[in-house]
């Protein structure tokens, strides 16, 4: 669970803009940090919003949740498929009534978890300054996602003799889906534009961040608990520090170049090769890619984090030295 600050809201929210870098006052950069380890990297930062949220201390549900799911979007279609279509006698409908019956129990309990914090009486989960029944941006593209899948394989299973190909599109639909949103608001960042609705906690009229921090915002303040307090911080977070902003743009393209080519290449395939292959092709690729963009993206973030904390330290310590040099000596 989260600190208690963290729940109940009484931790600083809108701490003061980052101090001036080297380049602007002219000191030297330094690499050297005083923060014990194995502490968050803000913790000692004064200035430097804290998140206050570590994967770690949930790492039992994010394993359960996360391999669930796993297991319900891309194993389990595979792991029964290839049996049943080539151990048994089954008549092929019938086989994709089993396999199609499996998907959404995993996905459909969290999707409804997260309808309930959203609509709670309680505004602890909600966007801020958002409405009871108007859901975070995240909910409103997990909706779409789900609809469209859901009627793919509804529909291709209807057929006396199934659509296999069809049958393999949903996974890669959603990540065409997914990584068009990403480079779109990266596209829309770059550009400097503004939203023209309210995006989660993004008023309406506001300069667009990537998509990837609204996913991030929504989904640990609501599937992890997080609340509205985590909403602030991570907007604080954004808008102080220029080193967590680049490792928010950084990882949007990443993720939303990767998310369009696997989707599209999946896509491609799924059409051109034998459709026993085709099946295994849609619903694993994804899998495989998102372990590997994943485990870069750990990398990458904690690196990037190691980085913000020194040059944070760094600007500090050139604050304070201008500063001293400024003030009148008796």
């Amino acid at each position: 669970m989260a600190s208690n600050d963290l729940e109940n809201g009484t931790a600083a929210l809108n701490p003061p803009p980052a101090p001036s870098g080297p380049d602007e006052s002219g000191c030297a950069s330094s690499t050297s940090s005083s923060a014990p380890a194995g502490k968050d990297p803000s913790e000692e930062l004064p200035g430097l919003p804290r998140l206050n949220y570590k994967l770690l201390d949930h790492k039992k549900k994010l394993f359960l949740v996360g391999g669930l799911l796993v297991l319900e979007g891309s194993i389990l279609p595979i792991v029964l498929f290839y049996p049943l279509w080539y151990a048994t006698t089954l008549r092929h409908g019938i086989l994709f009534a089993i396999i199609t019956s499996f998907f959404g129990i995993v996905s459909g309990l969290e999707f409804a978890h997260r309808s309930w914090r959203l609509i709670l009486k309680d505004d602890k989960y909600r966007p801020l300054d958002g409405g009871r029944w108007r859901f975070d941006f995240t909910h409103m593209t997990l909706s779409i996602g789900y609809t469209v899948m859901t009627g793919i394989l509804i529909g291709a299973s209807i057929p006396h003799e199934p659509l296999v190909r069809p049958l393999a599109m949903p996974l890669p639909l959603f990540f065409i889906e997914v990584g068009s949103l990403a480079l779109a608001s990266g596209y829309m960042d770059a550009r400097n534009m503004h939203t023209t609705c309210k995006v989660s906690s993004i008023p309406k009229g506001a300069p667009i961040p990537p998509i990837l921090l609204t996913f991030i915002e929504d989904v640990v303040a609501v599937d992890g608990g997080a609340g509205k307090t985590y909403r602030r911080r991570l907007l604080g977070r954004y808008k102080a520090s220029k080193h967590f902003r680049a490792l928010i743009k950084g990882l949007n393209w990443f993720w939303g170049v990767g998310s369009l080519l696997v989707g599209v290449g999946s896509l491609v395939v799924v059409w051109t090769v034998q459709q026993e292959i085709a099946y295994g092709i849609g619903w694993g690729a994804p899998l495989v890619f998102t372990t590997l963009w994943t485990f870069i993206t750990i990398l990458w973030s904690r690196r990037s984090l190691r980085i913000e904390k020194k040059s944070w330290m760094a600007d500090l310590r050139c604050n304070y030295q201008h500063n001293d040099e400024k003030t009148p000596h008796s």
